[in-house]
């Protein structure tokens, strides 16, 4: 049995997908600048810390996005899980990664601390921006039971 999308369900996919390009433009850009910018300031490291500081980017952005995108149709509960279940295995990497690079001097901190900031406030512009644009219908009536012609109040 295959089930067409609702509505809803088919803009909350355009609108995810609209995010998921920008943010994959946002990621790759803040990953070539990045390193310009921080192999000018820093050398090498610099390179790196851009580098790894947008790679962390889009494993948090990318992965919500996707996550979502995959449970646009799926019960309120398995969405919730899904994105809490990410949130923990995201955050999990991000300790295991800084427990890794710490101390160590391959990579500049600051640089990736500003590649970083600036995924976030990039990230919730686009977010927002693709939230506040999308036509994704708030009422749903294909649950409402169907009337006839007497009952809507049309008349012969």
């Amino acid at each position: 049995m295959s089930e067409t999308p609702n509505e809803t369900d088919r803009a909350a996919r355009n609108m995810y997908a609209l995010i998921l390009r920008r943010l994959g433009i946002l990621v790759a850009a803040l990953a070539v600048i990045g390193s310009v910018v921080g192999y000018l300031v820093a050398g090498t490291p610099g390179v790196w810390g851009a580098l790894m500081g947008a790679g962390i980017a889009a494993l948090f952005m990318v992965g919500t996005v996707v996550t979502m995108m995959l449970t646009a149709d799926k019960p309120l509960p398995v969405a919730t899980a899904a994105g809490v279940g990410g949130w923990i295995v995201k955050m999990v990497v991000l300790f295991v990664v800084l427990l890794l690079v710490r101390g160590r001097d391959f990579y500049s901190p600051g640089v990736f601390f500003l590649v970083l900031v600036l995924a976030i406030v990039g990230s919730l512009g686009i977010e927002m921006a693709a939230v506040l644009r999308a036509r994704v219908p708030t009422v749903d009536l294909s649950g409402r039971p169907e009337r006839g012609p007497e009952e809507s109040g049309a008349r012969d």
